[in-house]
């Protein structure tokens, strides 16, 4: 059972007074508080009193300890100002984002029904994402996970209020990320709002060592929508495909296609990416190549300048390779900046991406060993035993299970040998088999053998966890050898930085 009462200052970070300003029992004579600005936290004794504002303000940590007993929920970052709208003193006043004074956790409400989603089915997606909650509170209708700083982070209104979108923007990353491993994300609920305040009744999980540092997180979050925009970005393109929306129906493609003077020079786009740009909008408007060709065909005739009929053939068969998914948006600019003296920004600005990307792996006769890697590791935390975190087969089971020929599977495991995040041990002879475990089959049997024991025995997980955690930072910030495996998937590799 964790000890509570360290961990509400853990929480609060000097935040708050260390004691009461007047009427302390516990203050010594010669205590002198830190340095530093001191706020205040909201609390309230039931959720129908925190929904009407019926609360009270403390000030310090021993008010917070004197009433932890009666206490239901509390805002664990602390804000500049509080007072009361009343002469009573029970409605609160003060809780607005502005008046936010640090940042000491982001926490994130999931309302989800129990057996759809369990406290480990959090912990197992935060070690997935490489951002496993410090705390994870449950509450009658789901869970609150915490995510705790190692610093807080100070909210000032320098730049209209920058440090507090910063905090905004990574709050949701964690939404976000979090949403696409399990159900009952509440995007709704502000990750500095009020929250269930933890007792010793509804913590079911606390890693004190699961601290957060501001500048890492902010990278992860940074990548995190960087990805979740590129799946806009996909999701995009995949219906501009099969919607009614066509390039060739912009003012740009018309315009382009009206030019005759287009030759090109240094520095300047020409007649050969004037072709291919508009044969990219034809492509992904779905006009067949044929047409298009004869298009393009048209188009090369009315130029001053015109390129050979096998030049213009090969541009519109390059373009129809499969290769490229529409215009861009930037030669589309480009071009009609250069030849049509229009500085505005093309229609399509935002609805065409130009980039080559790889031929699909069912397209291609062999796949990558990066590929294969990340095959077995799937198959490995697929079905790894509840008990023992790992899995055994014999050769030919391996390659089945794979679908891998034999030399190959020869050279993957090879080339495996030293891979931090696999471990893999052979047996030769008639008997022979390859046992194989990952470092998340090992934490995932850890974590299940646990709560098979009806979580006896917390502190125990929690220091099995200390040392695998601290491997698992070491295979993230390993260096690849790029020789020796072509492309490693970084994101089957847990990061806990």
């Amino acid at each position: 059972m964790p000890n509570v009462n360290s961990l509400y200052p853990y929480i609060l970070k000097d935040g708050l007074q260390r004691y009461k300003f007047k009427h302390s029992e516990n203050r010594p004579t010669d205590h002198q508080e830190k340095m530093g600005k001191k706020g205040v936290s909201f609390v309230f004794r039931s959720k129908e009193q925190m929904a009407n504002a019926r609360g009270f303000i403390v000030t310090s940590e021993e008010a917070i300890q004197e009433n932890k007993d009666t206490l239901s929920h509390w805002t664990p970052n602390v804000y500049g100002w509080g007072g009361y709208v009343d002469l009573e003193r029970k409605h609160v006043m003060g809780f607005f984002e502005e008046n936010l004074m640090q940042i000491n956790t982001y926490v994130i409400d999931i309302d989800c029904a129990k057996d759809v989603v369990s406290s480990d089915d959090i912990l197992l997606a935060g070690i997935d994402l490489g951002v496993t909650p410090t705390l994870i509170v449950e509450s009658p209708n789901g869970y609150q996970a915490y995510f705790v700083l190692d610093r807080p982070s100070f909210i000032s209104k320098a730049h209209d209020f920058k440090s507090l979108r910063t905090n905004k923007a990574i709050a949701r990353s964690l939404k976000l990320a979090f949403s696409k491993e399990i159900e009952g994300v509440d995007f709704g609920c502000n990750p500095f709002g009020i929250f269930r305040f933890p007792n010793e009744e509804n913590i079911v999980f606390y890693e004190p060592d699961n601290l957060f540092n501001f500048k890492k997180l902010m990278a992860w979050s940074m990548k995190v929508s960087d990805d979740h925009h590129q799946e806009q970005q996909d999701r995009f393109m995949k219906q501009f495909k099969t919607s009614d929306f066509k390039q060739t129906q912009t003012s740009w493609f018309r315009s382009l296609l009206n030019q005759t003077e287009i030759k090109g020079g240094k520095g300047v786009l020409g007649r050969n990416s004037a072709l291919f740009t508009a044969s990219l909008a034809c492509y992904s408007s779905n006009l067949d190549q044929d047409t298009c060709i004869e298009l393009m065909t048209d188009f090369n005739a009315s130029l001053s300048y015109p390129l050979s009929e096998r030049e213009v053939r090969k541009t519109v068969r390059s373009a129809y390779s499969g290769r490229y998914k529409g215009a861009s948006a930037h030669y589309i600019q480009l071009l009609n900046e250069q030849w049509v003296g229009d500085d505005t920004r093309a229609e399509s600005s935002n609805k065409g991406v130009w980039y080559k990307f790889a031929k699909p792996r069912e397209e291609r006769q062999k796949s990558h060993y990066s590929e294969w890697r990340r095959d077995l590791i799937r198959l490995i935390e697929r079905t790894a035993t509840k008990s023992q975190g790992f899995v055994q087969f014999t050769r030919k089971e391996l390659m089945n299970a794979l679908g891998i020929p034999e030399s190959s599977l020869k050279d993957l495991l090879r080339q495996m040998k030293n891979d931090d995040y696999v471990t893999i041990k052979t047996k030769p002879g008639r008997n022979g088999y390859t046992r194989l475990w990952t470092v998340k089959s090992i934490v995932l049997s850890l974590i299940r053998s646990k709560r098979v024991k009806q979580l006896a025995d917390k502190e125990g997980l929690l220091q099995t966890l200390a040392p695998i955690q601290t491997l698992i930072e070491k295979v993230s910030n390993k260096p690849i050898n790029r020789e020796k495996l072509q492309e490693i998937i970084l994101k089957e590799i847990v990061n806990t930085s």
